[in-house]
């Protein structure tokens, strides 16, 4: 009976190794192209199926470690309500019934564009105002 250990773990390895391979997309199939590794799986006992294994493990590692988010530059948020982008998403759950309605903004007041057209101005001639002395203002009428 022990003497067929070696022998029935190398076949449960294989076929657990050959499942994997031919269940992974060919995007996914770490360094060589499928049919080579299920070559390998199938005719290098032990190391075929050990390699592929721990290629398959290393490279869903990294891929999972390359699309993982990225932290904020600021540090995450303590709690839910810290967090801007959470109470954002909330607003579609909020019953509108029971909370009231956000202000209006109050519309704008139109500006004038127009520049009134007033005649050219001799500046060598001083204007009424400027003729007129002034009085300090004392604060009585």
């Amino acid at each position: 009976m022990v003497r067929f250990l070696p022998f029935l773990i190398s076949l449960v390895l294989s076929v657990y190794a050959l499942f994997s391979c031919i269940q992974t997309r060919d995007e996914d199939v770490p360094y060589l192209p499928k049919l080579v590794w299920i070559v390998l799986i199938v005719f290098v006992p032990f190391v075929g199926p050990i390699v592929w294994l721990l290629m398959s493990r290393t490279e869903a590692a990294r891929r999972d470690r390359a699309a993982a988010p990225k932290p904020k530059p600021g540090g995450r948020p303590v709690a839910p309500d810290d967090d801007p982008d959470f109470l954002a998403s909330l607003d579609r759950y909020r019953d509108p019934r029971t909370t009231a309605p956000p202000p209006e903004p109050e519309p704008e007041k139109p500006t004038e564009d127009r520049v009134e057209d007033k005649p050219a101005e001799d500046d060598t001639k001083p204007t009424d105002a400027e003729d007129a002395p002034t009085e300090p203002d004392d604060g009585k009428p």
